[in-house]
């Protein structure tokens, strides 16, 4: 289950159910999967394709993702950008993207 995005300046978060995820591990896992799409053309390809703009989300630089224990069992997400557009668009890039990769 997601809850929608809340933004705040130069982040965007929300809300996904995960059955007892650490969020260390899942801020490590999700750093892996940042710094391989950093290089991956054909990640990027697919992204473009999902309705993504790679080279506007600006795939490089520092993991831009923040997780924390959600009341329930959730995780909140917070992505960070450089402004409330750029957080909002990481976040979807974390729906299209990484929620999938990280429930594997």
């Amino acid at each position: 289950m997601l809850h929608g995005g809340d933004s705040m300046d130069d982040r965007a978060q929300m809300i996904f159910a995960a059955d007892a995820c650490d969020p260390g591990e899942l801020a490590r896992r999700s750093a892996e999967i940042w710094a391989e799409l950093m290089l991956d053309d054909a990640a990027h390809a697919t992204l473009r394709r999902d309705g993504l703009d790679p080279p506007a989300l600006r795939l490089s630089g520092p993991h831009p993702f923040v997780f924390e224990a959600a009341p329930g069992e959730g995780v909140r997400v917070i992505a960070q950008g450089r402004d409330g557009a750029n957080a909002e668009a990481r976040l979807d890039l974390f729906r299209v993207h990484f929620l999938r990769r990280l429930a594997a």
